[in-house]
């Protein structure tokens, strides 16, 4: 017999109960139920780590066990399979192994909070092999007079890419006992080191290896990673290694129910426009609901501001000792905040968390019914690793996806078998990016002079960079202390801290988005709270907020240039290159949180943003005859839009990670052009690999436009929320026809070559 929550005790199924409620009009545009498996399959162990296993009392499962034999074996070994299915016993076992041994582990983290997850599970397991006191987190939040203790006492050090590139790598020569002795390094959360975070890992775990080399030590890898359709692959470009993938899943899982939630049309606009009531709207009932029914759930943003506004929205129809049942979630909080959050949340205080990304990962929140998702997450990765967060517990779970105003989400709203029999997309880590892999050479020089001829420095010509000196067959950097110069999180250092009226700190930021949402006079939302910044000072690094009462908040406008500055490569009538894109904040306008009405627009004195990265951009002039040159502008704009919307069903990226510009004279060439660029210094490979599937891209795009219901253009397929001019000289009927012109000038399998 199916095992529901309780609260929903009467009810078969979340779908009836969803469907009983009040206010309910057929918002279930999609259901399926995907059965459960109760037992995994588990298998006698009887190797290496088998008398280890019996005194855990732990007979693995099928996946667990293969990839034991495979670590066993000497080989490195990615697990990449979904989420609760015990991926932690596989590299657990191997650091107890190699303690009890003396030899010595390295966990990384993407984030400070699972290492501190993970520390209470190994600790405990370690107790009961009388190794307790062995295993220790080093990070920021490590007391300078205990740091010393770690370096020579711990066997297993859990930590994050940050602390090992500023705490670790530069100071090798104190951990010389520790890297001599590396027997294992482990990676958890896999999927994460992609793009940009992906490059910066990639050098930091590469300049790891070679200092553990240097003081003698051959470490054997351990991943752990969601499913992603090129783990071994992915696990190569992050390490420089090659490995072995575990991807069957033999564990139990939870059986599931799959909704897809359609927002009704908005009252008198069923017709042509099709306009439909806020996905956030429509979330708050739910997670209001959820909270009176006690229904254990988490929301899912992508991003802070919409995470913060769906907290407001509930809190809006819930008694004062509702409220204290709801929280937020997402990065930018305090450490402490968030572990209070997640304390709150385990034991049953808190029932309903609106959250972002930052919970995707593995953190420890007990057991959880419901996962709604508001808003496509942006990859088939990211949503089977969010929907894997309930079911936990045994008890029927459900995913209930409320689709955007975006070209993605109505993609997926239209044709749901592309998730529920979709393949998952491959993870991209360049480990060369040419902003950001020379500033890790400078730290690999920095730590241990580079031969030319070492991996890491692959195609770089040292001689060519600043700071390098030739002595003796080897590469010094001379150019000052470059780790301080890198941020791990981003591409530039600079940090903001944000602080309240009493100078409390409340968060920090990286720059751009400080620009984008910490300008003076913007509203921000922290914690269900509203502030309104009174300044924002770049030198010092901090933006100062104060208690902000009326119901309004803030949206930036800006302005982006394009420079081309080297062609690459063709793709037909597409062409790629690296291109230097600038920013300007000009203005931002103030809007009602209710209604969204503009009050006003205001003028800003902001430094402008400017950086390298690749792009792809194509010309329209032999499509002009299919649309009226007063049109012009509108057309490419919204043709514009609509293909970044789209970009992510093609290419593993997220809408934020890739940006537009679309001129109707380019003054370089006088010719109506079109760029897509990656959003990061010095790119990734997104523009690249969106060239190469360009004609599938344009076809999903003009279908899409014509499609749509509305008449004159809506979030999902022409309006964009990143637009930095607000949405305006937009023309859906001329995009389309604009699309069509371009599909007839496609070749059916274009080929690149050199410029």
């Amino acid at each position: 017999m199916t095992k529901l929550p309780a609260a929903l005790a009467d009810n078969r199924s979340y779908h009836g109960w969803l469907s009983a409620q009040e206010g309910y009009r057929d918002q279930i545009a999609f259901f399926a139920y995907l059965p459960g498996r109760a037992q995994g399959e588990r298998v006698e162990y009887a190797g290496r780590y088998g008398a280890l296993l019996e005194r855990l009392g732990v007979t693995p499962y099928r996946h667990q066990a293969a990839a034991l034999t495979v670590t066993e074996a000497g080989a490195n070994v990615v697990v990449a399979t979904p989420t609760a299915s015990g991926k932690s016993l596989s590299y657990q076992v191997p650091t107890l192994d190699a303690m009890a041994r003396g030899g010595h582990a390295l966990y990384l983290f993407p984030t400070k909070a699972l290492a501190f997850d993970q520390l209470e599970k190994l600790s405990a397991l370690a107790a009961t092999q009388g190794l307790g006191g062995f295993v220790s987190t080093f990070d920021g939040d490590t007391p300078a007079q205990h740091r010393q203790g770690v370096r020579e006492g711990a066997r297993c050090v859990l930590t994050n890419p940050d602390m090992l590139h500023y705490g670790i790598l530069p100071h090798h020569d104190r951990w010389a006992r520790f890297l001599g002795n590396l027997e294992l390094l482990v990676l958890d959360e896999l999927h994460a080191y992609r793009g940009v975070m992906g490059t910066h890992v990639a050098n930091i775990v590469r300049r790891l290896l070679r200092l553990a080399r240097h003081y003698g030590a051959s470490p054997q890898v351990v991943a752990a990673s969601a499913t992603i359709g090129n783990p071994a692959e992915h696990a190569r470009n992050l390490t420089g290694l090659d490995f072995t993938a575990v991807t069957q899943d033999e564990g139990p899982r939870a059986e599931r129910e799959l909704l897809f939630w359609r927002p009704p049309d908005l009252p008198g606009e069923a017709g042509r426009e099709g306009r439909r009531r806020s996905p956030h709207s429509e979330a708050a009932d739910l997670a209001a609901l959820f909270v009176k029914t006690g229904l254990k759930s988490i929301f899912f943003c992508n991003s802070r501001k919409s995470a913060e506004l769906l907290r407001r929205y509930a809190a809006g129809v819930l008694s004062d000792e509702e409220k204290e049942r709801l929280s937020s979630y997402r990065a930018g909080y305090s450490s402490a905040d968030r572990r209070d959050i997640e304390a709150a949340f385990k034991a049953g205080r808190i029932s309903v968390l609106t959250a972002t990304s930052a919970l995707e990962l593995g953190v420890d929140i007990g057991s959880v019914d419901a996962v709604v998702l508001v808003g496509y997450p942006g990859s088939l990765t990211a949503f089977w690793q969010r929907a894997g967060r309930a079911g936990r517990s045994g008890t029927r779970a459900l995913t209930l996806l409320i689709p955007g105003n975006d070209p993605l989400d109505e993609f997926y709203l239209t044709h749901p078998e592309a998730i529920t029999e979709g393949r998952v997309e491959h993870a991209v880590a360049d480990a060369f990016n040419s902003e950001l892999h020379p500033r890790h050479l400078a730290c690999a020089a920095f730590e241990k002079p580079l031969a030319a001829e070492e991996p890491l420095v692959g195609r770089a010509d040292l001689g060519s960079l600043e700071g390098f000196v030739r002595h003796r067959e080897r590469w010094f950097y001379r150019g000052g202390y470059p780790h301080a110069k890198l941020s791990v999180r981003g591409t530039g250092g600079k940090r903001v801290v944000l602080r309240d009226n009493t100078g409390r700190n409340l968060g920090e930021s990286d720059l751009t988005t400080a620009l984008r949402e910490l300008h003076p006079g913007a509203v921000y939302l922290h914690q269900g709270e509203n502030y309104l910044v009174r300044n924002l000072d770049l030198e010092k690094g901090e933006a100062f907020l104060l208690p902000h009462l009326e119901d309004t908040y803030t949206q930036v406008r800006s302005q982006t240039e394009i420079t081309v500055l080297e062609e690459t490569a063709r793709f037909g009538r597409i062409r790629t290159g690296r291109v230097r894109v600038t920013t300007s904040f000009i203005s931002y306008v103030r809007k009602r949180l209710y209604g969204e009405a503009v009050l006003d627009e205001r003028l800003l004195d902001l430094p402008d943003v400017s950086y390298p990265t690749q792009a792809l951009w194509f010309e329209v002039s032999d499509a002009l005859s299919a649309v009226h040159p007063s049109l012009l502008p509108s057309a490419i704009h919204a043709l514009e839009h609509t293909l970044i919307g789209l970009l992510p069903a093609f290419v593993l990226c997220e809408r934020a990670d890739v940006g537009g510009v679309s001129y109707p004279l380019y003054p370089a060439t006088g010719a109506p052009t079109v760029f897509i660029y990656d959003g990061y210094p010095g790119g990734v490979g997104y523009a690249h690999e969106g060239a190469a599937q360009f004609g599938d891209w344009l076809r999903a795009a003009r279908d899409l436009l014509a499609r749509c219901p509305c008449a004159t253009g809506c979030p999902r397929c022409v309006l964009s929320p990143k637009c930095g001019n607000g949405n305006q000289y937009l023309d859906k009927g001329a995009a389309l026809a604009l699309a069509e012109a371009l599909r007839e000038g496609l070749t059916a399998s274009p080929t690149p070559s050199r410029a």
